[in-house]
């Protein structure tokens, strides 16, 4: 940690080696959906807003899509064990054109955009002009949503979120205590953090803040399970009184195929249950994801180039997101054909009913 080199900004430059090794999928010849999934996907609640009676997407009816996702930059304050930024800085990493922010807010105010999301892959609060990236939007009427790690989130800045009345701030805290931050976040920054978020939480309950916050941490293995209740409970209780999202903590993804070995700690029994999956389409191909460069990302889950579907630079916004590459995503996730694409080998848009079924059952009798 202490080999860590950071811009003007504080964004990491120097990446530590990252883990290694990718996921080999056991699906690569797959054509179709198998019965029990078409089944699944046909009962799942969860997927009746995703798709219409024909199994297909809901969004092929819009022309343009109703929530842009931004990242200002790639650059992170952190080197979480489980992000594969190894993968996202293969191109480079740097900072938003402001001028190209510009236009994208322009084309989302004519097309009636509702809500811009600042997420991607990297910290937005390290862009040098972040908060005139959220006055312009909301100076265009869109709802704001900024995701961050709070490192850098100091009474300053959390004074100016609160001035831009968020439609929702999701913060994580990797650890209930310091160890488990490092070994979580790679940074030694875990008291820093907590300050930052109690101070922003505080604040936000003197403004009586309508903003939806969410603070969680990623289950990655580093938070023991009595930490996890404390987490809960302490976070719970600085969070009453404010709107906000009760899952505190969230299993790891593997980054579609590139952190095989992120879910590595979970016990033999899971890793057993684990082996019957199921696949189903995936929400988070429906948007539209815009990286610091330009790159239009089919998916916020992966990080390859093989994910970009276009470039703002050189067509049309409206065109990427009608173009062919899009629907053959598309088209993929409603028919269950994942061969040609990296979400064959991705465990978000899978499902593993046993774990399910035994989880339900610890938690049951865990009461």
């Amino acid at each position: 940690m202490s080999n860590i080199q950071y811009d003007e900004q504080g964004g990491i430059v120097s990446l530590e080696n990252q883990l290694e090794g990718h996921c080999k999928s056991r699906k690569k010849e797959k054509k179709h959906y198998s019965f029990l999934e078409r089944l699944m996907i046909k009962k799942s609640r969860r997927l009746n807003y995703l798709l219409d009676g024909d199994g297909k997407y809901k969004c092929r009816q819009e022309r343009l899509p109703n929530v842009i996702r931004i990242g200002p930059t790639n650059r992170c304050t952190a080197q979480c064990f489980y992000c594969p930024r190894e993968h996202i800085h293969e191109a480079g990493s740097g900072y938003m054109d402001f001028e190209m922010y510009e236009e994208i807010v322009t084309w989302a105010e004519k097309n009636k955009v509702k809500a811009i999301s600042f997420a991607l892959f990297g910290e937005p609060l390290l862009h040098p002009r972040f908060f005139e990236m959220l006055e312009l939007a909301r100076e265009k009427g869109m709802a704001l949503r900024v995701s961050s790690n709070a490192i850098i989130m100091d009474k300053e800045k959390a004074n100016k979120l609160l001035d831009m009345n968020l439609e929702a701030m999701e913060m994580s805290l990797d650890g209930y205590v310091s160890h488990e931050f490092r070994e979580g976040k790679r940074v030694d920054k875990h008291e820093r953090v907590k300050e930052n978020i109690e101070y922003l939480l505080s604040e936000a309950k003197k403004r009586k803040s309508k903003t939806v916050f969410n603070v969680h941490f990623v289950d990655a293995g580093n938070v023991s399970k009595k930490n996890k209740k404390r987490f809960v409970k302490y976070w719970s209780e600085k969070l009453n009184g404010l709107e906000h999202i009760t899952s505190f903590y969230y299993e790891p993804h593997n980054w579609a195929g590139t952190r095989a070995d992120v879910g590595a700690k979970i016990n033999w029994l899971d890793k057993l249950l684990k082996k019957f999956e199921l696949k189903k389409p995936c929400v988070y191909i429906k948007g539209i994801n815009i990286d610091w460069n330009g790159n239009v990302v089919i998916c916020t889950n992966d990080p390859t180039k093989e994910a970009v579907i276009g470039n703002i630079k050189q067509a049309k916004l409206e065109d990427i997101y009608n173009g062919e590459t899009r629907m053959k995503y598309l088209s993929a996730h409603e028919t269950g054909n994942f061969r040609e694409l990296n979400c064959r080998k991705c465990n978000v848009n899978s499902y593993w009913p046993l774990l399910f079924i035994k989880k339900r059952i610890v938690n049951y009798f865990s009461k």
